[in-house]
């Protein structure tokens, strides 16, 4: 597979699997006329079509490792980019330094709908900080990546203003410099850092919030609030906010193909998770993944910030937020679920091209009345 990564390899496989899909699409619309035909019998035509749709781009995306660049320019971001440096060397301890090739650095991030600055007026603001998801190997913060989820955010969520910040991603093949673990989470503590030392933005005017792989990275933050944030004097945000987390990306078996009953209604497959796993657990091997700041599941933590967690009635992850959420609220936290019917994973990334429009933004509302009900 490593061979496909690279040209002409890459350019040959695209070509290939395009063809194929083409080929194989007639069926595919044939078979979805009916409601019997499809994968979930309560979607549209659309919505089962759309899934397969992603399904296949996601898996020949995961084969050839498209990647994504991250500049540090603004792009068509335009005054909403910013770039900041990362907080002092001792606000990054044990687990953030257990890589010693992963150091903190400059990164940036994209302000939505319009930056906040250390001068601006904070009387009256809530700040979502979202981490975003695609398994640590793609996606940003971003206009065309982030700009309708953010968007729902400051509609339905509470929010005045969102930050997403662009976090280092990691690749394959695995070296010093592919930004394994703990790189997104260094930089995502920057992120929250840079909100309330830089710009003097109250932690009780931010939620932290984090889709998919972003919400694994906001779970291991809060847990490394929970255990360094008074020696440091890092204080906890308002509330959390947990959509589709991926909680378990040591698991690199695959197992959801055979004994997983979401399978076949969800767009994440093998190489896809597995492309994640291997590149973010980096040098080190995939036994690093194996400790609690990856595995959410491995040792529940408790923290005082309320958490909203929202999963997919037909996601693969289900049965693992579900347990997650039960271990969370048996460790004493205050934490809520919210499953969205019958929809596959990340809906609020997806909903829009994948004709889930309405259930996103139900998802939305749900978490922003729920803010309203903590905060």
């Amino acid at each position: 597979m490593a061979l496909l990564t690279y040209h002409p390899f890459k350019g040959v496989y695209a070509l290939a699997a395009l063809g194929f899909e083409l080929v194989r699409l007639p069926i595919f619309l044939v078979k979805y006329l009916t409601s019997y035909g499809r994968q979930h019998p309560e979607w549209s035509f659309r919505q089962a079509l759309t899934v397969r749709i992603f399904f296949s781009f996601v898996y020949h995306a995961a084969n050839v490792q498209m990647g994504t660049p991250l500049p540090l320019t603004a792009g068509k971001e335009k005054e909403r980019w910013t770039t900041f440096k990362p907080a002092k060397d001792e606000m990054y301890k044990g687990p953030l330094r257990s890589n010693p090739d992963v150091k903190p650095v400059e990164i940036g991030g994209t302000w939505y709908p319009a930056p906040l600055t250390q001068g601006s007026d904070k009387s009256n603001i809530r700040v979502i900080l979202h981490i975003h998801g695609g398994a640590y190997v793609m996606a940003d913060g971003r206009d065309a990546n982030s700009g309708p989820f953010s968007g729902r955010l400051l509609k339905h969520a509470t929010a005045t203003h969102v930050f997403c910040p662009q976090y280092r991603l990691s690749t394959l093949p695995v070296s010093k410099t592919s930004n394994p673990f703990p790189a997104a989470i260094q930089d995502s503590l920057s992120s929250y850092l840079y909100l309330i030392n830089d710009l003097k933005i109250s932690p009780k005017h931010i939620i932290l919030s984090g889709d998919s792989a972003g919400a694994n990275a906001a779970i291991a933050l809060l847990r490394y609030l929970a255990d360094y944030g008074a020696e440091l004097n890092i204080p906890n945000p308002a509330a959390a906010l947990l959509w589709s987390p991926w909680v378990d990306p040591s698991d690199t078996s695959c197992s959801y193909v055979h004994n997983n009953a979401n399978y076949h209604t969800d767009f994440l497959s093998p190489p896809f998770t597995q492309w994640g796993s291997k590149a973010y657990a980096g040098l080190p091997g995939l036994n690093t993944l194996s400790q609690p700041y990856v595995n959410a599941k491995l040792k529940p933590f408790k923290t005082d910030v309320p958490i909203w967690v929202t999963t997919g009635g037909a996601e693969v992850l289900y049965f693992d937020d579900v347990e997650w959420y039960e271990k969370a609220k048996a460790a004493g936290n205050d934490v809520t679920l919210h499953v969205e019917p019958n929809v596959p994973h990340d809906i609020l990334l997806v909903g829009d091209p994948m004709g889930f429009a309405k259930e996103a933004t139900n998802s939305a509302k749900k978490a922003g009345e729920w803010l309203k009900n903590k905060l």
